[in-house]
């Protein structure tokens, strides 16, 4: 269900609604808007559950205590949101493999953090589906970046 949306406003109820879950694990969210961000043409529940899945993710793999930032800009006619974490780090060689379904990455594992290994591939068809695309950089130990790319809506 497309419609043209106001990112930030988006970002604001998202980030609302799961700042009790971040809290309950003595997790901090600092967002940060830089400058006027133009709005995109989205499904805006498939958009909240990408959302959602990177700050659940953030939560899970960062220690208690930690900041996780969320930056939202935008770059010609792209928009872009970078969730950013100070967890466990992914290593390269698995990068690529976590947008992968039932791929779970080390840290996952020696951490026994729960979960399925299926919430990055469905992230990564939404926002494919919306044009866009979803990256990550991170280096072990120093947490990770998940950045959301997606095409600002055209004029009417």
């Amino acid at each position: 269900n497309f419609e043209r949306l106001d990112p930030a406003e988006l970002l604001d109820r998202v980030v609302a609604e799961f700042r009790q879950e971040a809290e309950l694990g003595g997790r901090q969210i600092q967002v940060s808007v830089n400058g006027s961000v133009p709005a995109i043409r989205a499904d805006r529940e498939g958009l909240s559950c990408v959302l959602w899945n990177l700050l659940d993710n953030a939560v899970k793999y960062s220690p208690e205590g930690s900041m996780i930032r969320i930056d939202l800009g935008s770059a010609g006619r792209r928009v872009a949101l970078a969730v950013r974490d100070q967890g466990a780090g992914i290593a390269p060689a698995e990068q690529q493999k976590i947008f992968q379904k039932f791929v779970r990455g080390a840290a996952a594992k020696e951490r026994s953090v729960q979960g399925t290994g299926v919430g990055l591939a469905v992230a990564r068809r939404i926002v494919r589906a919306h044009g866009g695309d979803i990256t990550v950089e991170s280096e072990p130990g120093r947490g990770s970046t998940f950045t959301v790319s997606l095409p600002v809506a055209e004029e009417a």
